[in-house]
């Protein structure tokens, strides 16, 4: 082999050994969740429909039984229950073919079980939040097909989520007449069974049936072709004493890996405002025609300090549960638009409804239960009148912002076609930043090392190359 194509041949293949290897395996995915009422913001005693796209996000043929989820198990972790809850009647799910997302192939209804005391640990290891969960159980009930080992046992009714495949789950969520905001949480729910190495199961029939909960059926990678049953990778427990946090599995393996965001989930952030009419006609003998305005944003410890709220890993600071604070709040205040005096003060129409009324225009991030939130809901606007707002907050001792301290102008028109609501209007801060620069998160290190250590073994190569050369010179 000619010396000048060796060293890119090298190269290739050490390139290629740092691919991992590809095995049939199912992953999930989960799109944002999809309400029937704009922005998701209901009012008082409202209600509303909403659909969870789950997909199966294998890189396999749809044919690929190694890479179908069997006993589709959904859940829901519902952060702030005081202010919006899911309805416990059956949910609606359809399956769709990757190629109709229109018309499902398979569909029914699912009765939901509630655990009212949950630990959700990405939330808290502490506070519980109610966590709800979806069981469809096995492939199919007619023909009593308890699990799916070979693509000629398909038929379009199955339960099964093959490769490319979506399930929609469609649940009613209902005010519960107070104000504030919650966040809901879907993810695939992983299964608590657990099994050493060795000793993974052959045989559906040995997992008791409390754990069958999204599984598939596969050979590990290698040579050996014994299939087993093996969980779905990216599903997850929300929380695990033993360990102190939530688990996900390794692929390929029943090995659990403790986590609090390494997991396929979806949120919605649901808000609760005061009841109004905004399409009354004003007749005196008619529907009297009012407003209300929504204000909210979330205080968050900006960990990763770029001034952008990442819900999936970012805690929000501020908690009051049952009247105790579990966390310090932040002070927040909502001003007019000369941008110093409080909104109600400037505009003397504006009042607020319970609790926010104990005391106007001045809110501690998180006293509506749900940490680091906080939500300004004001009633009594004039008809026609526009208005403009700015939100203050106070940055805690010892810490520094990443965001704008004064958030606006927020322009909010009473009238049915104005903008009456503002949400996202978010506060960061950090510690501040260690002497000599910014800290590398841990995670960013390992997903270089490879790439470093295959600068440094290429650099290695050529220099003993060149040495070689030299020497032979």
């Amino acid at each position: 082999m000619p010396k000048r194509t060796f060293l890119p041949l090298l190269i290739v293949l050490l390139l290629i050994s740092l691919v991992p290897a590809v095995n049939a395996a199912p992953s999930g995915t989960i799109d944002p969740p999809v309400g029937t009422v704009a922005d998701n913001v209901l009012v008082l005693g409202g209600e509303e429909g909403v659909t969870i796209t789950f997909k199966n996000s294998a890189g396999a043929d749809i044919t690929d039984v190694a890479s179908t989820i069997q006993y589709i198990t959904l859940a829901a972790a519902n952060l702030n229950p005081s202010r919006t809850i899911i309805d416990l009647s059956d949910a609606s799910w359809a399956i769709y073919l990757p190629t109709d997302l229109t018309t499902p192939r398979a569909s029914g209804t699912v009765s939901v079980s509630l655990d009212m005391s949950a630990i959700y640990s990405p939330y808290s290891t502490t506070q519980t939040v109610y966590l709800y969960t979806w069981a469809l159980g096995k492939p199919d009930g007619v023909d009593n097909l308890d699990a799916y080992t070979s693509s000629g046992q398909f038929k379009v009714d199955l339960k099964i989520l093959r490769p490319g495949e979506i399930i929609k789950l469609t649940v009613k969520m209902k005010c519960q007449n107070v104000v504030g905001d919650t966040r809901v949480w879907f993810f695939f729910k992983a299964t608590e069974a657990a099994y050493t190495t060795g000793n993974y199961p052959t045989d559906i029939a040995t997992i008791d049936a409390a754990y069958r909960v999204n599984l598939y059926y596969s050979k590990l990678p290698g040579p050996v072709q014994t299939k087993y049953w093996l969980p779905l990778h990216n599903s997850y427990d929300p929380y695990d004493p033993d360990i102190g946090t939530g688990h996900n599995f390794d692929q390929h393996s029943w090995t659990r890996g403790s986590t609090t965001h390494a997991f396929a989930k979806g949120d919605k952030l649901v808000h609760q405002k005061p009841i109004e009419n905004p399409d009354g006609n004003g007749d005196p003998d008619g529907e009297p025609r009012s407003f209300s305005f929504h204000i909210c944003g979330v205080k968050f410890d900006d960990s990763n300090r770029d001034g952008l709220y990442d819900v999936g890993i970012e805690h929000g600071i501020g908690l009051l549960l049952d009247t105790s604070w579990v966390e310090s709040g932040v002070t927040v205040t909502l001003l007019g638009p000369d941008q110093k005096t409080k909104a109600t003060d400037y505009y003397p129409e504006l009042s607020y409804p319970p609790p926010e009324d104990a005391h106007p225009d001045v809110l501690q991030t998180g006293e509506n239960g749900l940490r680091g939130s906080y939500c300004f809901n004001l009633m009594g606007e004039t008809a026609g009148k526009t208005y403009t707002f700015y939100v203050k907050e106070e940055v805690p001792a010892g810490r520094v912002a990443t965001t704008p301290t004064l958030i606006g102008p927020i322009t909010l028109v009473a009238s049915a076609e104005g903008k009456r609501d503002a949400i996202n209007n978010h506060f960061g801060n950090l510690l501040p930043k260690p002497v000599g620069g910014y800290l590398m998160p841990v995670n960013k290190l390992a997903v270089l090392a490879p790439y470093l250590a295959l600068v440094g073994l290429v650099g290695a190569i050529t220099a003993t190359l060149i040495m070689k050369r030299q020497y032979k010179a």
